[in-house]
């Protein structure tokens, strides 16, 4: 297995097959993968993470496209997998920044596209093709053929792309669903006939490389719905992912059976039901959709609300609910909830909160892998054996998963025959070069993170970040001070705070007290050097040694914001002369 990294720049051979992960890899989300050969460069797909708890006030987290700006020129299309947020949601940041020539996906994705350039005015900026399964298209040096996939969207692809050097499979997001819910099973014959012509490189989905076995039928979820819904006394309340079109259509149908009408709460969920019935992806009569404003006027036993919310967001419809914060929908003992999705890595903590908060409501919370209510969407360890063996690949390489999935599926792959060597773990960022007879990962481009606040407008540094974490841990020290050009202290050092915890049995004018004294005895401690800086140099070293002394002296790393005022004397303050000067 590959894990060594280039100790030097070398991007490697213009007649060489090179690939670029930009996301995707040693995380979930975010999969963005660029392909190169000479003077073409294509991308399959180009998604989005969600933030972890730690990124306060972030909404989105999106690929670095710096690497894709210094070689625009290159780019000739995209290639999208299916329409799920972390693999479409970054195409209107490339759309937006880059000339994106074109972008072929199947209609569900591509009808989602369609509504993310809407919003955010970048309709006219790319061509958009349809594709069908089996269907071959051309992007630069690439033909990319398009093989129908089992996923838990509709409209999933993976991808057969030849290459001047030979044959690639990318299997996007997958599994092995042998009695899908809308009949459409893996195309398994596309990728045998690959095979037969001989493949140099599969990438496979790696996100449940440590699940044993073979991931459940979608249909397999109907009975436990089934059985909920001829139970249920009162209103049920069902949470899932908003592009699960499989599961949505199965709840309708749910629904139509027990005679309940439907409320849907969430924009991204209601937007894929009208574009699923549209496409045809979904059936119902026109009066099985209410209003939430609709619920209070029907009996419990006749309504459903189907809503987002699975991965416990703190503004999605679900949370509030829970938190009784709902404007509409107030919990009443003996609603069933059913939570029909499984944590993504990160949400654990959020999801427990809201399930708590349901219950402690007196609702009748229906949770958890073994409960029935879902299904992964994604391939187990004997559906990645067989994805490996039926495509006998001369070279491997794992995605879609955090850093353990890769591995776990990096070691499938050699029990499968795969050569050790010719197995590539990767991090964002690595250029995977390959030859017809070998491969070696030989360079690392700039593959960091973008982060977007709730209104999707603006970015967020990391240092914002940073400075939000430090408030909500440990709280905010101001200083001010006032400093003669011998750095004699001429005024202050001035403190307040904010949500700092203060030791026991001190009371806050006691504790400010000694920290003014600390500081003001750090300020002469550090005097011969302060008085060799000035200016910004001067307040960096300042605050350098002002959070020294909280980690070290105080226990804590508050968020300290420091303010220097230099005054041109030196010592005490200015004289009338120096006054006249300064005016002057």
């Amino acid at each position: 297995m590959s894990v060594e990294r280039p100790t030097a720049p070398n991007f490697g051979a213009p007649n060489s097959l090179k690939i670029i992960p930009l996301g995707g890899l040693g995380e979930i989300g975010k999969n963005t993968m660029a392909i190169m050969y000479g003077d073409d460069m294509m991308l399959v797909d180009a998604g989005l993470a969600f933030p972890s708890e730690d990124m306060l006030g972030v909404d989105i987290v999106l690929p670095d496209i710096d690497f894709l700006r210094e070689h625009e020129s290159k780019l000739k299309g995209l290639a999208v997998t299916h329409g799920h947020e972390d693999h479409i949601g970054g195409v209107p940041n490339i759309v937006s920044a880059l000339s994106l020539p074109v972008i072929y996906g199947p209609a569900l994705a591509l009808s989602l596209l369609e509504a993310k350039f809407k919003e955010e005015g970048l309709e006219g900026r790319t061509i958009m093709r349809q594709v069908k399964p089996r269907q071959r298209v051309k992007i630069g040096c690439f033909d990319v053929q398009f093989v129908r996939a089992t996923h838990s969207i509709a409209d999933a692809y993976s991808l057969i792309i030849r290459t001047p050097i030979g044959t690639i499979v990318h299997t996007g997001d997958f599994k092995f669903d042998f009695t899908p819910v809308d009949g459409e099973q893996y195309d398994i014959a596309s990728v045998s006939e690959a095979a037969e012509e001989g493949i140099l490189l599969l990438m496979s989905d790696s996100t449940n490389a440590e699940r044993n076995g073979y991931t459940p039928s979608e249909r397999s979820v109907w009975k436990k719905l089934d059985e909920v819904f001829a139970n249920a006394k009162k209103r049920i309340i069902v949470t899932t992912f908003a592009s699960n079109v499989h599961r949505i259509r199965q709840i309708l149908q749910a629904a139509i059976k027990y005679e309940r009408r439907v409320a849907i709460l969430g924009r991204s969920m209601v937007n894929l039901a009208e574009i699923s019935r549209q496409l045809g992806y979904m059936t119902f009569p026109d009066g099985l959709l209410m209003k939430v404003d609709e619920i209070s006027g029907m009996s419990p036993e006749k309504v459903v609300v189907l809503t987002t919310g699975s991965q416990g967001e703190p503004l999605s419809a679900l949370s509030r609910i829970a938190r009784d914060e709902h404007k509409q929908i107030k919990i009443q003992p003996g609603d069933t909830v059913i939570v029909s999705a499984t944590p993504i890595p990160g949400n654990e903590r959020s999801i427990s909160n809201t399930i708590n908060n349901l219950f402690m409501r007196g609702a009748d919370v229906i949770y958890g892998r073994d409960a029935g209510v879902h299904v992964s969407g994604h391939a187990c360890r004997e559906e990645q054996k067989l994805m490996i063996n039926l495509c006998n690949p001369k070279f491997f390489m794992p995605i879609h998963g955090e850093f353990r999935m890769l591995v776990k599926h990096a070691e499938l792959a050699t029990e499968c025959g795969v050569l050790q060597e010719n197995t590539f773990v990767m991090d964002n960022g690595d250029v995977l070069e390959l030859f017809k007879d070998r491969g070696q990962v030989v360079d690392h481009v700039k593959a960091g993170i973008v982060l977007i606040d709730s209104n999707g407008s603006w970015e967020i540094d990391s240092q914002t970040v940073e400075e939000r974490m430090l408030l909500a841990q440990d709280g905010v020290v101001n200083v001010t001070l006032t400093v003669s050009i011998t750095k004699e202290v001429i005024a202050g050092p001035d403190v307040s705070m904010r949500g700092l915890l203060l030791p026991r049995g001190m009371a806050p004018e006691d504790f400010l007290l000694q920290l003014k004294a600390d500081l003001t005895e750090i300020i002469r401690a550090e005097k011969v050097q302060l008085a060799k800086l000035s200016g910004p140099d001067l307040r960096n070293y300042l605050l350098g040694a002002i959070n020294k002394y909280f980690q070290e002296s105080v226990k804590m790393t508050p968020l300290v914001q420091l303010l220097v005022q230099e005054i041109k004397c030196e010592s005490g303050f200015p004289t009338s002369t120096e006054q006249k000067a300064r005016k002057a």
